[in-house]
């Protein structure tokens, strides 16, 4: 009979003479596949240290998944992979994915809600898909501003993102850098 349809709660006496059994089964398993666990475990580390993974969870940008290359140089255009430090509606640390625009000595132009960088115009917008009044950024002023050193200007793709046109999130700053994304899909 199987003791797996058995109600009766299991005792400490009977679990411990249960696991003697599994403890020998254990122990040949890893003597006999040891390198294999070696080198899994080997890779794990290699790729922890050097990749992340993100999920975007807004229509923010065309993608899903972001395979994240650590601590690596992002150029204007590409993707830029952050932590949130700007308190509501995220917890602090979540890994946000937008496309870096202006970096270090570039030009950003603000007249009033709006941002043209690059031959680029972002539209402010006054309420966001939440509903709640979005305030433009507030560390550029109107006219031509040059982005200072260790300061980043990103945006999403979709005309709702929330990105540096908005004092919610204004410029990131390097040391919240998490490194180069590339989308998966």
């Amino acid at each position: 009979m199987s003791t797996l349809n058995n109600p009766e709660p299991i005792t400490l006496p009977v679990f411990i003479e249960r696991t003697k059994s599994f403890g020998p089964i254990l122990l040949h398993h890893l003597k006999s596949h040891a390198i294999t666990w070696i080198l899994l475990v080997s890779l794990y580390g290699v790729i922890h240290s050097n990749y992340r993974l993100a999920i975007n969870q807004t229509p923010s940008l065309p993608y899903s998944l972001f395979l994240i290359c650590l601590d690596k140089k992002v150029e204007s255009g590409g993707l830029i992979a952050f932590r949130w430090h700007n308190g509501d509606p995220y917890p602090d640390g979540y890994t946000f994915t937008k496309r870096l625009l202006a970096g270090p000595g570039d030009i950003v132009t603000k007249k009033g809600r709006d941002f043209t960088v690059g031959g680029r115009t972002l539209v402010g917008k006054e309420v966001g898909l939440s509903l709640k009044k979005l305030f433009p950024n507030d560390e550029l002023h109107d006219g031509k501003n040059t982005i200072q050193l260790g300061k980043y200007f990103v945006a999403g793709d979709h005309e709702y993102s929330l990105d540096s046109r908005y004092n919610l999130l204004g410029l990131v700053d390097e040391k919240d850098v998490i490194g180069r994304a590339y989308p998966i899909f």
